[in-house]
């Protein structure tokens, strides 16, 4: 079982990525924020605070968000056929980071590679205002890009510490861009 994590700067091509690798691997996909935005939708306690906390552009906290994640991969684990697990933007905290460690650690799932998709802050905020998604308002984003600095940085660093942490630069073409993550992954292309 092979385990991936995509992390960058809102804007960096995640979520591109995430699919086109999807696509070539039939791994499956964890994206947090696509399964955030569903739970959003229930009309109940949570739904509302997700929603709200969304709307802001807060990060949703660590509990809530394994509570999202862990139903699925525990349907991961029994389904045999699981070659991988491809995470879109996660982990975001040390905390989430601690927690997959832990995980995977009981799930017997040793081969975890994150990939820091890598571009600029200048160039994340060209491209959050060019795509002008709902939440890609000028506070939204400066919101997001500090908290890019205050939470997601640490996780780097400590990837990057444990000598695990692969980068590759995001500023360059999607087709170069996944070019290098295919090769880092050694995926067949």
């Amino acid at each position: 079982m092979k385990l991936v994590s995509l992390i960058g700067r809102p804007g960096c091509g995640k979520g591109t990525q995430a699919k086109i690798i999807v696509k070539k691997t039939n791994w499956e996909p964890i994206y947090t924020g696509k399964l955030l935005r569903e739970r959003a939708k229930r009309d109940d306690f949570m739904g509302e605070k997700i929603k709200k906390a969304l709307s802001e552009g807060r990060l949703i906290p660590t509990p809530v968000v394994f509570n999202i994640w862990m139903p699925k991969l525990i349907e991961f684990k029994k389904t045999e056929s699981t070659e991988g697990v491809l995470f879109d933007g996660n982990p975001r905290k040390m905390y989430e980071a601690k927690m997959l460690e832990e995980v995977f650690e009981m799930f017997e799932w040793p081969d975890f590679t994150p990939v820091h998709i890598d571009i600029s802050r200048e160039e994340s905020q060209k491209r959050l205002l060019k795509r002008g998604r709902g939440d890609d308002k000028q506070e939204e984003i400066d919101r997001r890009l500090s908290w890019f600095e205050s939470d997601v940085r640490p996780v780097l660093d400590y990837y990057r510490k444990k000598g695990i942490l692969e980068t590759v630069d995001g500023e360059q073409t999607i087709e170069e861009v996944q070019k290098d993550i295919v090769k880092i992954l050694e995926i067949d292309d």
